[in-house]
């Protein structure tokens, strides 16, 4: 039996100059800038709802146009997001591989943002770093960017600067025969890296995370699953041929104009 792990209590912490100059202000604007973002998440759930009935449409036209749900990329996809469930549900889950790459993740946008480090640590327990800046996207980044599928991507697309992967198939009579291509382990590694950041990303928001109540944890989730879904729609838009940017984006003003002229009926 598995043993009941604590929640993660990964945080971002100011250096203590910046903590004593924001001190006070904190004190006296904090409150209502919470309520001021919950107010944001509440506008933020027709956005959602729009995108989410895009997204589907989207999707529904891509795998009746091109057969998508029966191509070997997304077998392959789905296999290895698969597999990471088997593990996840079955095997003891590795939270310092999660708590490393939640941490790596906002110190890589502390950096983009032009912050600086001055404390790293990671434990299974949980994490943090000690920055001198903070903001909702270095905050929340963890949370919609699937910080291992970055990383399976950019060492395929850096192998293949130098090696043609296709070249390269192995001895054995068995893979052989069946066809074996490195692309198979690619689609898996990416499925199962983004089922993984998924997982993982859920099971830790109902633990009450601080990267979530620093923001306000409405506003927070809103702003995650509207970012999760543009990620998705954009790989949607990559792999498939009939949905293009400027057709998902017609789709999306039709379907919020439609959204808005149903919500003016409902309120005359």
């Amino acid at each position: 039996m598995q043993k009941p792990t604590p929640g993660r209590r990964s945080r971002l912490r100011t250096t203590a100059t910046a903590a004593r100059r924001g001190a006070s202000e904190l004190g006296e604007q904090q409150i209502p800038l919470l309520w001021l973002k919950a107010g944001i998440g509440v506008l933020l759930l027709p956005v959602c709802f729009v995108t989410t009935q895009t997204f589907l449409g989207a999707f529904g036209e891509t795998s009746a146009g091109t057969r998508l749900i029966g191509s070997a990329p997304l077998w392959f996809f789905f296999i290895g997001a698969a597999l990471w469930l088997v593990c996840f549900w079955g095997l003891p889950r590795p939270l310092y591989l999660y708590v490393l790459g939640h941490e790596l993740t906002h110190a890589v946008f502390v950096l983009l943002c032009g912050g600086k480090i001055s404390g790293f640590k990671v434990r299974p327990e949980g994490g943090h770093i000690i920055t001198n800046k903070n903001n909702l996207l270095i905050s929340l980044s963890p949370y919609f960017v699937p910080f291992y599928s970055v990383l399976v991507v950019a060492t395929f697309g850096l192998v293949g600067l130098f090696a043609n992967l296709s070249e390269y198939q192995p001895n054995s009579l068995f893979w052989g025969h069946i066809g074996f291509s490195w692309s198979w382990v690619f689609y898996m590694a990416v499925g199962a890296t983004w089922c993984f950041h998924l997982t993982f990303t859920a099971w830790m928001i109902l633990k009450n995370q601080p990267d979530l109540r620093q923001n306000g944890t409405f506003f927070s989730l809103a702003v995650i699953y509207l970012v999760n879904l543009l990620v998705l729609s954009t790989f949607l838009v990559v792999v498939s041929r009939e949905i293009s940017v400027r057709s998902f984006t017609f789709s999306l003003l039709d379907n919020a104009s439609s959204l808005l002229r149903a919500i003016v009926s409902i309120t005359q």
